[in-house]
């Protein structure tokens, strides 16, 4: 008998090995670096947190899909089997989705620092929601910029400065 471990259990495994990594060097951070009333440790924390979070839902998913133990007999027709259930699972990746998403995450990190991060928030988020191809797009922009100008003025009131396009002004 053999156990089967898939490419989802592998990323669901490299996503907490990540997060362990990460967990590990927020050591390194010393705490009187930060420059805000939380401290430099809480945000690189909650990635962490969720990171570990994360991969272990997807390793509990794809473990209750399946099954608690998958397993394979020696025969070639279960795994050539197996396979095909996979492959018929994932279905086509969508292109154009991934590349509208990642242009919009690049597009913003480009454009921060120069229109500031309530505009360049409000790009990501709409560039996120072209992406998923959603219905509403005048909704998704209004919604976009409510969201950026709500957590740039989170941050402000937690003391970070993020980058504004008017120096001293509410965006």
């Amino acid at each position: 008998m053999i156990k089967r471990v898939t490419g989802e259990q592998l990323l669901a495994i490299g996503i907490i090995l990540i997060g362990l990594v990460m967990a590990w060097q927020i050591g390194d951070i010393p705490e009187e670096a930060g420059y805000a009333g939380i401290g430099p440790r809480f945000f690189p924390s909650l990635v962490v947190a969720g990171l570990i979070v994360a991969g272990g839902a997807l390793l509990m998913q794809r473990r209750h899909r399946n099954g608690p133990d998958t397993i394979l007999s020696d025969g070639e027709d279960d795994t050539e089997q197996l396979e095909a259930e996979e492959a018929a699972e994932r279905g086509e990746a969508n292109w154009n989705m991934f590349i509208i998403a990642s242009g919009s995450l690049l597009a913003h990190m480009a454009l921060i620092g120069l229109v500031g991060f309530t505009l360049a928030g409000t790009f990501l988020c709409f560039g996120i929601c072209r992406a998923l191809e959603t219905r509403r797009p005048a909704l998704d922009l209004v919604l976009s910029f409510l969201l950026a100008i709500g957590l740039f003025h989170l941050f402000k009131a937690l003391g970070l400065n993020l980058p504004a396009l008017m120096p001293g002004g509410l965006l």
